[in-house]
């Protein structure tokens, strides 16, 4: 058990002693706390480069486009992150099979991406800025 002894006049906006400390105070810099943690985890989320820098590689970035080069090893699982089994931020499971060569279209959301095959995917992803 722990005891500490409080002396002095202080009576600050820290100090236990005053009644306010305990319910308002906590509650306002642990809401503070979270809201930050939580904001800087889903901007940190949303690109895939910074989620998963092994398979993603910016080939190319300028005022109109990025590009990236995705791989991904059978099995492999990326977490949410804004991509194309895919899981969308909503919960729903989609499986996609494309062929080699194959280009698609698929407007932006944030993904989970599993290679649930058993070759590798290579993909040339182009995100447009405008």
């Amino acid at each position: 058990m722990f005891k500490a002894a409080i002396r002095g006049k202080s009576k600050g906006l820290l100090d236990p002693r005053n009644g306010k400390y305990n319910a308002a105070i906590m509650k306002t810099l642990i809401s503070i706390v979270c809201f930050t943690v939580i904001s800087w985890a889903t901007a940190a989320a949303q690109d895939p480069v910074k989620v998963a820098p092994g398979n993603y590689r910016v080939l190319l970035n300028n005022a109109h486009v990025r590009v990236l080069d995705f791989t991904l090893k059978p099995g492999q699982k990326i977490p949410m992150a804004a991509r194309p089994m895919l899981t969308g931020s909503n919960g729903k499971t989609t499986t996609m099979t494309r062929k080699a060569g194959e280009a698609w279209w698929r407007g932006a959301e944030s993904l989970a991406v599993e290679n649930t095959g058993k070759t590798e995917i290579h993909n040339l992803i182009v995100e447009l800025k405008k």
